[in-house]
């Protein structure tokens, strides 16, 4: 295939991708979630504060400020924009990229159907609308992996500087530079130069992550602090909650101590990776759930390929796996295994490879009617694509509603609530910061900083309703709000929707459908604590 045909491929199917994006993309409303926190992030580094955050990397903050610095608005939506803009554009910048590792692994047919697995994911179409890392951290992750396949021994300090990028997105990117590592002494020849370079390449890595370290060393007196890593052995999400709350640590020490260590193993090696499986498994409709086990199972037999790069595959995906188990255990995102997608995809090209070039040679194709097959096949994934991202459109009205909701939370409501995840009160930091995110400071609490009468805590903690509310007691908890569809956190308080009036200590303070909502359904309990007790005594 001619080079001139090749480019003119990826142009095609990077603007199919680019119009799955944009019919997803929200440019009407204002960021209000973590990539609220990365906007403001970047915000302030305009201003000169690079100060380290207590939970996230700054790698996509600092990139996204050197386009905020071209930005001179009062109008807050501009500066979402920019940030959704750039996630977008790094998107469709991956996709050359994983063409590019598809060439170490097959021809220039079956590179662009990954690159069409890749371009047309609908989850990753989404994701790369919203401003947040995952674009950037992919593309870095992929660019190191590319690298480390070249049998230039050289390349890899190029891989090891990604990989310091990589770290730089995500505090947990570190496995990137265990991976690429392993992969080195694996697949290249040993020699004095091999060593030479590989000392030089981390050189070059820790050169790159040496300003997160020293930062973060300094304000914290530990270059690799996160506030989840004093966390994470809490056992469950509610208790990483509460303990955040309270400003509690919980080494992994505690954990087995108060719970055993078989308690330890189940929890977070059985049900990390149980988590992790199943939140990668969910993300593979439409079409990679077929395609990805037989995949897998041709790799161990892939005589088409070059089996230290199918090694490489399995090296990148496994390290990922070790480290994200502990995560997953507890806050089973699918954010988190989004990264594998692309990875796994590649061996989801193998079975298609085997049909093509071998099983339709039992039919005597020829080329041009295997083309054609292929061609087939990539229209049949655009349209199951399709059928899977038009649940992801934006529903303004719904998020019109929940503005409206958190315009009514910051002027009536006065005293604690518990944090709600579903996003009903999502845009109440946009709103307190909206006519002062100019001088936003890293670290710097929106609502604690603000007017407001309320505060957003999480953490009381319970199994039931009368635990949660005798816990939430000493944090002066006063308000809960509980959906008509049950979420993931406290879902036994979201039954309060139908049944509060079996509780004579929870009072109705608002009902959505009294304000005439018609997509947001929640209602706001207050809680009588004087016939909470009585009850109790």
């Amino acid at each position: 295939m001619l080079k001139k045909q090749i480019i003119c491929y990826l142009i095609l199917i990077s603007l199919i991708s680019f119009g799955f994006k944009i019919l997803v993309s929200d440019f009407s409303t204002p960021v209000n979630s973590d990539n609220l926190e990365y906007a403001l992030f970047a915000i302030a580094h305009t201003n000169n504060d690079f100060s380290q955050s207590s939970h996230r990397g700054m790698g996509w903050s600092v990139f996204t400020s050197a386009f905020f610095g071209l930005i001179n608005s009062e109008n807050f939506l501009d500066y979402s924009i920019t940030i959704k803009s750039l996630s977008i554009m790094i998107g469709i910048s991956s996709i050359p990229m994983i063409y590019l590792i598809g060439r170490k692994f097959f021809d220039d047919r079956y590179s662009l159907v990954l690159a069409s697995l890749f371009a047309f994911e609908p989850h990753l179409n989404y994701n790369s609308t919203l401003g947040l890392t995952e674009p950037i951290f992919i593309l870095s992750m992929l660019g190191a992996f590319y690298f480390i396949l070249n049998k230039n021994t050289r390349l890899i300090t190029i891989s090891l500087l990604l990989a310091g990028i990589a770290y730089w997105m995500r505090l947990n990117g570190f496995w990137v530079f265990f991976a690429i590592s392993i992969i080195y002494f694996i697949i290249q020849k040993k020699s004095w130069k091999f060593l030479g370079h590989y000392i030089i390449g981390v050189g070059v890595f820790l050169l790159i992550i040496s300003p997160i370290l020293v930062e973060r060393n300094e304000e914290f007196g530990d270059p690799f602090y996160s506030v989840y890593k004093d966390t994470i052995f809490a056992g469950d999400y509610e208790s990483l909650l509460s303990a955040i709350g309270t400003g509690e640590k919980i080494s992994v020490f505690d954990y087995v101590e108060k719970n055993g260590i078989f308690a330890f193993f189940n929890t977070y090696i059985i049900v990390g990776l149980f988590n992790t499986l199943n939140a990668t498994s969910s993300l593979t409709l439409p079409y990679l759930f077929l395609l990805i086990p037989f995949g897998i199972i041709f790799s161990f037999r892939a005589f088409d390929q070059n089996t230290n790069f199918i090694k490489s595959n399995w090296i990148l995906i496994l390290t990922s796996i070790g480290f994200l188990v502990f995560t997953m255990a507890i806050v089973p995102d699918r954010r988190f295994v989004l990264h594998l997608l692309p990875i796994l995809m590649i061996f989801s090209v193998i079975p298609m490879q085997r049909v093509v070039e071998y099983g339709l040679n039992t039919f005597s194709f020829s080329r041009k009617q295997k083309d054609i097959f292929l061609i087939g096949v990539i229209i049949t994934i655009i349209i199951l694509s399709t059928f899977v991202i038009i649940r992801y459109i934006p529903d303004s009205e719904l998020e019109n509603e929940k503005l409206e909701f958190s315009e009514f939370a910051i002027e009536n409501l006065d005293g604690v609530i518990l944090r709600e995840y579903e996003g009903s009160l999502d845009y109440v930091q946009y709103l307190v910061i909206h006519e002062s995110f100019k001088n936003y400071k890293i670290n710097s609490d929106i609502l604690d900083d603000s007017d407001i009468m309320f505060e957003i805590n999480s953490a009381p903690k319970g199994e039931t309703v009368y635990e949660l509310i005798k816990d939430g007691e000493k944090y002066d908890l006063k308000y809960i709000i509980s959906k008509e569809n049950p979420g993931s956190i406290n879902p036994f308080m979201d039954n309060l929707y139908y049944d509060y009036e079996k509780y004579d200590y929870i009072e109705k303070f608002f009902d959505s459908d009294e304000y005439g909502f018609e997509k947001l359904k929640i209602k706001v309990f207050e809680i009588n604590y004087d016939k909470f007790n009585n009850l109790s005594d």
